[in-house]
C-alpha cells in the first residue's frame, strides 16, 4: 500500500493506495502519529483504496474517537462501492462523515 501525507494549515490529509490490511495498518496508524500534532481536521483519501480488513477499520475508528475528544473532525472521502458497503455493514458508514 502506498501512503501520501499533505499537510494545508491545520488539515492533514492521508491518501491511501492499494489494500489497507493487516501489515499496512501499522503504517497508515503511524503516519497519522507522526503528522497529527496540531491538525483538528483529517481527510482520509480513499480513491485509491480498493480493500480494507478489520485492521484497518481500527485504525480508523481510533482516529475517529481520537477527533471526537479533541473536538476535531475526521473525514473520509473518494470511497469506492465495495468499500462502502463494508463500512454499511460494520456500522461505521452511522458515525463517520463520508463525502
Amino acid at each position: 500500500m502506498d501512503i501520501k501525507v499533505r499537510t494545508e494549515g491545520a488539515r492533514l490529509t492521508i491518501a491511501l493506495d492499494g489494500e489497507l490490511n493487516t501489515p499496512a495498518a501499522p503504517r497508515f496508524e503511524a503516519a497519522y502519529e507522526q503528522n497529527k500534532s496540531g491538525m483538528n481536521e483529517i481527510v482520509i483519501d480513499m480513491e485509491n483504496l480498493v480493500y480494507i480488513t478489520s485492521a484497518g477499520l481500527r485504525v480508523l475508528l481510533d482516529i475517529y474517537q481520537e477527533m471526537e475528544e479533541t473536538g476535531g473532525t475526521l473525514t473520509v472521502r473518494g470511497v469506492s462501492g465495495d468499500i462502502m458497503d463494508v463500512f454499511e455493514v460494520t456500522g461505521f458508514s452511522s458515525f463517520l462523515h463520508i463525502e
